[in-house]
C-alpha cells in the first residue's frame, strides 16, 4: 500500500531508505554509490518534498510494515513526472504496480520517468513486462579527478561560445531528437554550460558538453561524433578535454553515462564504473 509520508514519518524512516539506497538491487536512481553523494544530500534532497508543490514523498507498507520510500517530482508546464527515489525493501513489482496507478489518477497525459540500476532485475524486469519503454541503457561512471595525473591536451580541440556555437549546433542537431537539451535550449544557457568540439579542416568532428552540478561536480550530459560514427580516437580526446578542464576549474568529480560501446574507452581515460542504468519511461493515458 501506497500513502502519503510526513515529515515525522519520514525521520523515523531514514535509516531504512538511505541504506536501500545503497543497494543497486532494491534501489532506483539517482544512484547514492557512487562516492559522491551523501547520506546528508539524501535527506537534505528528501526534505525539499516538504517544501515545493510539485514533489511528494510515498511510504510503501507491506504486510503492516514500511518497507520503502517513494520521492518524485511533476512538471506541470511540461506534462512531466520523474521518480527521484524508489528505494524498495521486498515487494518491488507491488510499488511498482501501486506507483504507476497512484500516479495515473492525478497526471493524466504526463510522460512519466523512471531510472533504475540495471542490478534491479525486479524492478528492470517488471517494467520491461508491463509496456514501458526503455529508452536508455548506460553505465554510470565517475572520474574522481583529484586520483588522476597530468591530463594530456588534446589536439584540436577548441572551446565554444556564442561566436562560433554553430560549430557545436551542426553536430548536436543532428542528435538532439526530442531531448530537453537541444541545441536552442544549450544555446540560451551557454553560461552554464562548457562545450568542446574537436575541428579538422574546418569541418567539426564531435564535441563535448557538461556542466557544474554543485560545487566541485561536474557531469557530462553526452558525445556527439560526426554522422554517429564510432571514433574512438576522437571520443578519448573529447572526453580528455573535458576532464582537463573540470580539474582546471578545481572539480573534485564528473559523472558521464556511457553507451557500452564507449565504455572501454571512458574507462581508459580514467572513469570508474559505478553500475549499469536503465531508463523507462511511459505516458499516463
Amino acid at each position: 500500500m501506497l500513502r502519503p509520508c510526513s515529515k515525522e514519518e519520514f525521520e523515523s524512516c531514514i535509516d531504512l531508505a538511505y541504506s536501500l539506497a545503497l543497494d543497486p538491487e532494491r534501489s532506483g536512481y539517482p544512484s547514492y554509490r557512487d562516492g559522491i553523494k551523501t547520506k546528508e544530500a539524501f535527506i537534505e534532497r528528501s526534505y525539499k518534498a516538504f517544501e515545493r508543490d510539485t514533489e511528494e514523498l510515498l511510504l510503501f507498507v507491506h504486510e503492516g510494515e514500511v518497507r520503502g520510500l517513494i520521492h518524485y517530482y511533476w512538471l506541470p508546464e511540461d506534462g512531466y513526472l520523474q521518480t527521484i527515489c524508489f528505494n524498495i525493501a521486498e515487494a518491488t513489482c507491488e510499488a511498482l504496480s501501486e506507483f504507476l496507478e497512484y500516479a495515473g489518477e492525478r497526471f493524466k497525459g504526463y510522460e512519466v520517468m523512471m531510472g533504475f540500476p540495471a542490478e534491479n532485475g525486479s524492478a528492470v524486469d517488471w517494467l520491461s513486462s508491463h509496456g514501458l519503454e526503455c529508452i536508455e541503457s548506460d553505465f554510470n561512471n565517475t572520474a574522481f579527478l583529484d586520483r588522476l595525473g597530468d591530463i594530456p591536451e588534446p589536439c584540436g580541440v577548441i572551446r565554444i561560445g556564442r561566436e562560433n556555437y554553430e560549430l557545436f549546433r551542426t553536430l548536436h542537431v543532428k542528435i538532439e531528437g526530442d531531448m530537453y537539451w537541444n541545441s536552442e535550449r544549450i544555446l540560451a544557457d551557454i553560461d552554464n554550460w562548457i562545450i568542446f568540439v574537436r575541428e579538422k579542416d574546418g569541418a567539426p568532428q564531435g564535441a563535448v558538453y557538461f556542466t557544474e552540478l554543485n560545487e566541485g561536480w561536474f557531469e557530462i550530459f553526452g558525445i556527439d561524433l560526426d554522422q554517429g560514427q564510432n571514433d574512438p580516437d576522437t571520443f578519448k580526446e573529447l572526453l580528455s578535454a573535458a576532464l582537463a578542464d573540470a580539474k582546471r576549474r578545481n572539480g573534485r568529480f564528473m559523472t558521464f553515462f556511457c553507451e557500452e560501446e564507449h565504455e572501454a574507452a571512458a574507462q581508459e581515460c580514467g572513469f570508474e564504473c559505478i553500475g549499469g542504468y536503465r531508463c523507462f519511461s511511459t505516458r499516463i493515458e
